[in-house]
């Protein structure tokens, strides 16, 4: 119990943004498995920034949670929120002109719901980034 006393409002928000991240690529994974989108395959770089910038969140947690007057630790949202930045840009960019074929010329119930995925993908990743900039303005532990 005395360890969810001493979090403060930063914690809870990187919590969220990792989990907004996981959820942002387990849809770029489902999406990738659609029968729409499952010709353009997994892109790697995609994963790998998305992958490590929920890392290098989970590091600033433990790292702030045992000394959060460590320099480097400022460094890590920031980094973490520049590859979540990087990955929802991939994403948008490999699925933007499917997107507009999808919405103009070949709108039906598979389609749409192969988009839907993809649309919930990159509003997860977005709002990963946006938790990720909210929270590094925030300390991961209270003042004592």
């Amino acid at each position: 119990m005395d360890f969810i006393k001493k979090q403060s409002a930063g914690f809870y928000l990187t919590v969220f943004a990792i989990l907004l991240g996981a959820a942002g690529i387990i849809a770029y994974f489902v999406n990738c498995n659609t029968d729409y989108f499952s010709n353009l395959g997994v892109n790697a770089v995609l994963v790998v920034c998305v992958i490590l910038a929920l890392i290098l969140e989970v590091i600033y947690i433990i790292g702030s949670e045992r000394d959060s007057s460590k320099l480097y630790l400022d460094v890590l949202p920031v980094a973490a929120g520049v590859l979540l930045m990087v990955g929802f840009v991939i994403f948008v960019s490999l699925r933007v002109n499917s997107i507009a074929t999808i919405l103009s010329f070949e709108r039906n119930a598979q389609t749409m719901s192969d988009l839907s995925s993809a649309i919930v993908g990159m509003v997860c990743c977005l709002l990963a980034v946006i938790f990720t900039v909210i929270s590094s303005y925030c300390n991961i532990v209270r003042e004592k």
